[in-house]
């Protein structure tokens, strides 16, 4: 049985769509949002550095990375989706677990009512993960010099069979888990 460090090769895109749980499916896509938000920083960065603005294109700039909204929001509906409560997720945002309801329920019911026919990451799950994989596995300067480059695709719950991963006591341990990474 393999550990969850151990990189196990699987391909997503073989894997039947219907085996993504919906946990699999919010991180894909939560992992999609966060490359697009990180393309849209290095371009304006790259935009900054080449000081290639006209008036007014910083300011523009950094209002068009509203997509950073869009990560936290399907932070918070992948959060939920395993299970994390409102009073968790509120206090790690330093807010009440009401205005955290308030602010994001609505998306997070959404997301839940989401079908194949209305999401790409339900329609094609694997190819998302792949896409998902080929981001998080490529040398990009946001990566901690102790990260392990494991593939996501290793750690979904429709790869578990093939990994030998315990879904159960992994959703279980973390419950309640902080990021080690991130700073309170």
């Amino acid at each position: 049985m393999s550990s969850e460090t151990d990189t196990v090769q699987v391909d997503p895109r073989q894997l039947p769509a219907e085996s993504f749980t919906d946990s699999d499916i919010a991180r894909i896509q939560l992992v999609s949002d966060i490359e697009s938000a990180a393309t849209q920083l290095g371009q304006y960065a790259q935009m900054l550095g080449e000081d290639l603005a006209q008036a007014g294109d910083y300011v523009r700039q950094a209002a068009n990375l509203r997509m950073l909204d869009t990560v936290v929001r399907q932070a918070v509906i992948a959060e939920r989706v395993r299970g994390t409560s409102w009073e968790t997720i509120a206090d790690a945002l330093r807010m009440s677990a009401e205005d955290a309801e308030g602010r994001w329920g609505r998306s997070e019911a959404s997301w839940r009512r989401e079908t194949r026919a209305t999401s790409c990451y339900r329609k094609d799950p694997g190819s998302r993960a792949a896409g998902a994989d080929k981001y998080i596995t490529s040398d990009k300067p946001y990566q901690f010099t102790t990260a392990t480059r494991r593939p996501l695709s290793a750690s979904l719950d429709a790869a578990a069979h093939l990994t030998g991963r315990d879904v159960v006591a992994a959703d279980h341990a973390f419950v309640g888990t902080a990021c080690t990474h991130c700073s309170r």
